[in-house]
């Protein structure tokens, strides 16, 4: 990129709340836990650390959900991270989205009995929540809880060049209440504010700006 080189930094400073759930990326909120059981799990029970990025596609004909847990579980053993899709998804009538398929799947392209159905629903402050279990159909007991989880959109900004002098940040409206900032180094001593009129276009916000002689990086931060 000519002489300048610019980099995107996320900064997850804080979250808001989702009125709905809508199509795009969302995060399990720092401190979530599930409670694995079964037979082959040690004492009976146990409570893991649970973290998962969520993918929806609600525009699609049919939709879909692709979650990827960095700590997934498994019949008592280590966690380990999992990617999970969705075979089938659908609204309910109140409202609730509910995603099911094979937890295994992308481990397994033949096919497993662990099974997975999930529901997202709005609650009455506005939040995601995630609930739903993971669980052997087979011959022993085993499965996951997911209890009540709140779940969050996920900061992201879009970076492209437009021109030879200019580039552009787009990010979503989801994020409006953001503030853009950028560092030229990191660890940054200080952040400073993007001055420049963003434009709405559709479900986005994005802000022209001028290329750098040097390294800028960007953040999106709650005030």
């Amino acid at each position: 990129m000519a002489s300048a080189a610019f980099t995107i930094l996320l900064s997850f400073l804080a979250w808001t709340a989702n009125a709905r759930l809508e199509s795009g990326v969302y995060q399990t909120l720092p401190g979530s836990s599930v409670t694995e059981w079964g037979d082959r799990v040690p004492n009976g029970s146990r409570v893991v650390p649970f973290f998962a990025t969520l993918t929806f596609d609600l525009s699609a004909p049919q939709i879909s959900l692709t979650a990827v847990i960095t700590n997934a579980v498994l019949e008592g053993g280590d966690p380990f991270a999992l990617t999970v899709r969705s075979s089938s998804g659908s609204q309910l009538a109140d409202g609730t989205y509910s995603f099911t398929g094979d937890y295994l799947r992308d481990v397994y392209p033949s096919g497993t009995q662990y099974l997975f159905d999930w529901r997202f629903s709005t609650s009455t402050n506005g939040e995601v929540i995630w609930d739903g279990m993971t669980g052997w159909a087979g011959g022993h007991a085993w499965y996951v809880s997911i209890s009540n989880i709140t779940v969050a959109p996920a900061a992201w900004l879009n970076i492209e060049r437009v021109g030879t002098a200019s580039i552009r940040i787009t990010w979503a409206t989801n994020f409006a209440g953001y503030v853009l900032e950028y560092a030229t180094s990191l660890p940054a001593l200080s952040w400073d504010t993007v001055t420049n009129t963003s434009i709405l276009a559709g479900n986005r916000l994005s802000v022209w700006v001028e290329i750098a002689p040097s390294i800028r990086l960007y953040r999106l931060r709650k005030p």
